[in-house]
């Protein structure tokens, strides 16, 4: 029951957390994308169906957050999740490298799956801008690894 109370938190929290940084903090549309990151850790570390479960529940947060291309994020969410289970038997994503890489070109994979699934329904590819795409991956590594030290910290105890 508590393990199942913290992950609730953790659900609640996050999407706290992205809305908030995004209010306060994004500049010339760059800010990480906290719920990606967590989206590569649970399923890292908990496995695909669970990030899977997480991703899309962030992912609906973020369609209803966002008026353009409802599920396109619960979408990019889920296969996000299930991608990090096809590696997670492969690569051990308990290393920070390995994590950060993953976490870096997954960042990237969604910015051009979203601009695809503009580009297949809305006939316009949905392009969120240089300083987006370029900084984007580099803050979602550093949002990943610090929720990775954050996560096996509190498993080490």
């Amino acid at each position: 029951m508590i393990g199942f109370l913290r992950g609730v938190a953790l659900f609640i929290g996050a999407m706290f957390l992205q809305w908030w940084w995004n209010t306060h903090f994004a500049y010339w549309g760059a800010a990480p994308q906290f719920l990606l990151a967590l989206t590569v850790l649970v399923a890292a570390r908990r496995g695909p169906v669970l990030g899977m479960l997480a991703g899309f529940g962030w992912g609906i947060y973020l369609d209803v957050a966002r008026a353009e291309l409802f599920g396109a994020s619960a979408l990019i969410l889920t296969l996000v999740a299930y991608f990090v289970g096809l590696v997670r038997r492969q690569v051990d994503l308990r290393a920070a490298g390995p994590l950060a890489a993953l976490t870096f070109f997954l960042t990237w994979g969604g910015f051009v799956l979203l601009g695809l699934l503009g580009l297949a329904f809305t006939r316009s590819f949905e392009w969120s801008g240089w300083i987006a795409v370029l900084a984007t991956p580099f803050l979602n590594v550093v949002a990943a690894t610090v929720a990775a030290v954050a996560w096996d910290a509190r498993e080490g105890r």
